[in-house]
């Protein structure tokens, strides 16, 4: 490829991500285009592109559109996650009234769907568990079409996608059909792999707290998240990126590489992409479960990461690892500790001065409705199986439970580990800004701000941007990293923060 071209196809995606931020979507998917033609492996071009194809809705079925979402998932680079809900869209709207399994396996779209998105829409779901009951008795007729038993095979991959959250069908015998309904006698070769992996990771040292090894057993039970591939990132000078973002920062160098500590690693999915995408670094991803660890470093194998360790342990006991680390990325994690704060020193301890921790946290006023959940749940006392889990969800989506239906809104509704992270889990704090400036009080960390908007998946456009709104409110405060300010704003836009997503530096 020709520089001048490089120099366009950076234009073109600079365009792109304008109109975005804009709301100007079909500009923004024209540039994000014209930018892959010039250069089909633009990591920024296809996360954009993504973010277009995520949001796009039609009242019908769009050739263009779906010619596009095919596309993109013919390339392993693409966020197959985020266009699967363009895709569950061009779906439904196209979902023929007289669907037979003959004519939904001629749909190419549909069976790339199932195997490489898990679906996330409520009208689609019932769609497909009448697919599947229909495709389940095509496969007790004799001799079954190749392709009826290609769309099986890709609805079987739907299920393992979900971990077998949809309702099971006893009557249905194990084999081709059963394999869409719950898993097999016969183990998923990675099934066998990880549990051999699992086996083998190192330790830092035994799990002795009781909260975390409940916890540890729940991932155990439900290794979270489940995921697929790697979406194409571009390359990121992680403390520029962040110097960028937060100038009033102090400015330290360390040596390369960069020796990155990701506390809660869960399954890898964040780990590895932190290793794979940020400049020239080593990653230690810890977790409390073995068999999501071993997803982990299965994964890391097929996408060919080497740079990354896997270790077993507590956060309370990473000052056994007998090191220091320049970064630390730990999100989602904390808020699930007996002492969250206990936690947030044990990290602290292993920091170098002047190293970047990112932190993300629950918000109080952004789960509410997790919280009717974890109490209807507690009162009808529902357990977290797998039984259990599909009978809360069938309480949800079938109207029992009417005041929790926008849970189905949630990305975490819709498997098992998702679901089970969301509204059973054994352990929960949720923070406001006053908490979290206690939380933050003597930790020997500097709070430099809050990161909204982080990553190309999900982002949104410019119309409540809650840093214009400190910015607007307060005029004369350019770092934005004063947090009684920040408490001021969100008393008066109560839903401000849906959680809390933020960096420190080490003093």
């Amino acid at each position: 490829m020709k520089d001048g071209a490089a120099v366009d196809a950076g234009q073109y995606t600079k365009r792109g991500d304008e109109r975005f931020a804009l709301g100007r979507l079909d500009e923004a998917l024209a540039a994000y285009r014209a930018a892959l033609g010039l250069s089909p492996g633009d990591a920024a071009a296809r996360c954009g592109l993504d973010a277009v194809l995520e949001r796009v809705r039609t009242a019908r079925p769009n050739e263009p559109v779906i010619a596009l979402l095919l596309d993109a998932y013919a390339d392993e680079g693409t966020n197959w996650d985020a266009i699967g809900w363009g895709a569950a869209n061009q779906l439904l709207v196209g979902w023929p009234v007289s669907a037979t399994p003959e004519s939904m396996a001629a749909n190419t779209l549909l069976l790339e769907f199932l195997r490489k998105s898990l679906n996330r829409d409520v009208g689609l779901e019932r769609k497909l568990l009448a697919l599947r009951e229909a495709t389940a008795r095509r496969l007790e007729q004799a001799a079954p079409t190749p392709a009826v038993i290609e769309l099986a095979t890709a609805l079987a991959e739907q299920a393992w996608h979900n971990e077998y959250i949809w309702p099971d069908d006893p009557a249905v015998p194990d084999g081709p059909a059963g394999a869409m309904y719950r898993p097999q006698p016969i183990e998923r070769p990675e099934v066998i792999a990880e549990r051999t992996l699992a086996a083998a990771l190192p330790e830092i040292a035994p799990i002795t707290d009781t909260v975390s090894q409940s916890v540890a057993a729940m991932y155990e039970a439900n290794p979270y998240p489940r995921w697929t591939h790697l979406p194409r990132r571009p390359k990121l000078d992680v403390r520029a990126s962040l110097k960028r973002d937060f100038p009033h920062a102090r400015d330290v160098a360390f040596d390369a590489p960069l020796a990155v500590l990701m506390p809660g690693a869960g399954t890898g999915q964040h780990p590895l992409s932190v290793a794979s995408t940020y400049v020239d670094v080593e990653v230690t991803a810890v977790d409390l479960s073995r068999a999501s660890l071993a997803y982990g470093k299965r994964m890391a194998a097929h996408h060919g990461i080497a740079n990354i360790d896997f270790r077993r342990g507590d956060i309370l006991d990473l000052p056994k690892l007998g090191r220091t680390f320049d970064h630390v990325e730990c999100v989602g994690v904390l808020h699930h500790m007996a002492d969250p704060k206990a936690g947030l020193r044990a990290i602290a301890s292993v920091m170098k001065p002047g190293a970047f921790l990112r932190l993300g946290l629950y918000g109080e006023g952004g789960r509410k409705i997790v919280e009717k959940a974890r109490r209807d749940i507690a009162a009808a006392r529902i357990p977290a199986t797998l039984a259990g889990l599909r009978d809360f969800r069938r309480r949800v989506m079938g109207g029992d439970l009417k005041r929790l239906a926008a849970l189905t809104d949630w990305e975490d509704f819709w498997s098992a580990s998702l679901l089970r992270d969301l509204c059973f889990h054994v352990q929960e704090h949720r923070f406001t800004i006053p908490r979290l400036r206690a939380f933050l009080d003597g930790s020997g960390l500097t709070f430099l701000g809050f990161e909204f908007n982080a990553g190309s998946a999900h982002r949104t456009v410019a119309d409540a941007d809650p840093l214009a709104q400190y910015r607007a409110r307060f005029r004369n405060d350019p770092t934005m990293a004063d947090l009684a300010k920040w408490e001021q704003l969100e008393r008066d836009k109560p839903d401000l923060f849906a959680g809390y997503a933020f960096v420190c530096q080490k003093d």
